[in-house]
C-alpha cells in the first residue's frame, strides 16, 4: 500500500518520488526514484517505453470503444486496437 507524502518531511519522503533528468521533452527519458534508481520506464512527449516485460491484468471480453493503440490481455493473448 502506498505511504502517504501529506506533512512529510522531504529528507524522509524522496526516495518515493520519480523524476526524469531534464525533465520531459521530445526525446524519451528513463525515469528514475528519489534515491537515483532507474526504473524501466522511459518517457517524452509523445513516448512511454518500457524495457523488459510489460505485465498487463487480464480481462475477459474486448473493450467496448478501444481507440487505435489501445492494449487489451485477454484470455492469455495480447491485443492492440487498429
Amino acid at each position: 500500500m502506498a505511504t502517504s507524502l501529506t506533512d512529510q518531511p522531504v529528507a524522509t519522503t524522496y526516495g518515493q518520488l520519480l523524476h526524469m533528468n531534464a525533465g520531459i521533452g521530445s526525446s524519451a527519458k528513463r525515469i528514475f526514484d528519489g534515491d537515483g534508481t532507474g526504473s524501466p520506464l522511459w518517457m517524452s512527449t509523445n513516448t512511454l517505453q518500457v524495457d523488459g516485460v510489460l505485465n498487463l491484468k487480464e480481462k475477459s471480453s474486448e473493450p467496448s470503444s478501444p481507440t487505435k493503440g489501445d492494449l487489451a490481455f485477454i484470455n492469455g493473448s495480447l491485443y492492440i486496437a487498429k
